[in-house]
This record gives structure tokens, C-alpha cells and sequence, in this order.
């Protein structure tokens, strides 16, 4: 497990060293957003019985980071468990739900939405401005042509949701009850 682990880690902070470059061409930056939620699944612990079969990723809204770049990563094993993504219809709720990509489209249905998925303990993420001072959980970041990632940590314990301290280390910025996200 340990060993898994070490690899899992090495491979996020590939990405975070040089690989999510912009002027990269081999590798999108749709593609290494996509590879970020694949491990964030990884380093994520949701309550005891929550993930029976699979983990669940589903997808609301119209993304630019689009539903083709998410689908390629489903299929792949985190926590031996399959990743199954899902495109939600507007009447679709989130039961079921495990990882809930929001797409900037829905912000205006944003507080209404993080509001479910906590209920359903979800780990939301985006790629929205704003995401994790709204009380979404992780929002992913472009800077210096790189991509990052912001945590918040206070919705995820809302969720029910344990974060990997690994993967906290490896954050842009950490929310929590010390430093609170500013709106």
C-alpha cells in the first residue's frame, strides 16, 4: 500500500513539476486537469460504507474542461475501486455521486448545489474562479502556465470527507478553521 502510495504521489507531483506546463504539447491542459481529479480520488477518504462498487465521478454542467477529457479517466482504479464517470442531465440529482465536477455554468445554482453534495458526501472541485471561497472543496488553478490547486478544507469536513495530509502538501493554498477562505 505504502508503495502505491509513493507511486500515486510521485506521479501528482510529475504534474505539478513541469508536465502541466502550457506550452507543453504533448500533454493538454484539459488532460491534466482530468489526471488531477483521477488522483485526488486517491488521496480522498469518504465515511465508512459510502463507496460500495465504484467511485463515482459526475459531471454538471457544460465544462470547458469538457466531458471527454473527464471520460478518459474512467475505468482507471483509485483505492481499488473503478472510476466511473457520469454526465448529470439538469434533473439529475447527486445521489450516488462520489466526486462532483461543477462546471462554471451552474454558479448562479452554485450555494444550492455544494449545499447537496455535502449532504450526499461528495468531494466537489472545478475549475471556476472563486470555487473554494464559495465553499466548494477543491478548485483547480492556472498559474505561472501551470496548473494547481486550491483545498478547502472546512467543506470538506463538512462533507464528511478526509483529505490525505500528502495531498494537502502539495496544495497552492489550504482553507481551514486558521485560514479561512475571504469571499
Amino acid at each position: 500500500m505504502a508503495l502505491k502510495l509513493a507511486i500515486a504521489l510521485f506521479a501528482l507531483w510529475a504534474v505539478l513539476a513541469g508536465s502541466a506546463g502550457a506550452d507543453d504539447k504533448d500533454i493538454h491542459e484539459d488532460e491534466v486537469k482530468a489526471a488531477f481529479v483521477y488522483n485526488f480520488a486517491k488521496f480522498v477518504e469518504w465515511p465508512t460504507g459510502k463507496i460500495n462498487e465504484s467511485i463515482n465521478l459526475c459531471i454538471l454542467g457544460e465544462s470547458p474542461l469538457g466531458f471527454s477529457a473527464l471520460k478518459a479517466i474512467d475505468g482507471r482504479t483509485a483505492q481499488d475501486k473503478p472510476l466511473v464517470t457520469k454526465l448529470l442531465n439538469k434533473s439529475d440529482d447527486l445521489k450516488g455521486c462520489h466526486i462532483v465536477f461543477v462546471a462554471a455554468s451552474e454558479r448562479n445554482k452554485m450555494a444550492h448545489l455544494l449545499k447537496i453534495a455535502h449532504q450526499q458526501h461528495a468531494l466537489t472541485v472545478s475549475d471556476m474562479d472563486g470555487f473554494t471561497q464559495e465553499g466548494g472543496a477543491i478548485e483547480l488553478v492556472k498559474t505561472e502556465e501551470k496548473i494547481r490547486f486550491e483545498i478547502n478544507l472546512l467543506a470538506a469536513k463538512e462533507a464528511g470527507l478526509v483529505i490525505s495530509s500528502r495531498l494537502l502538501s502539495l496544495a497552492l493554498a489550504v482553507y481551514d478553521e486558521n485560514n479561512r477562505p475571504k469571499p
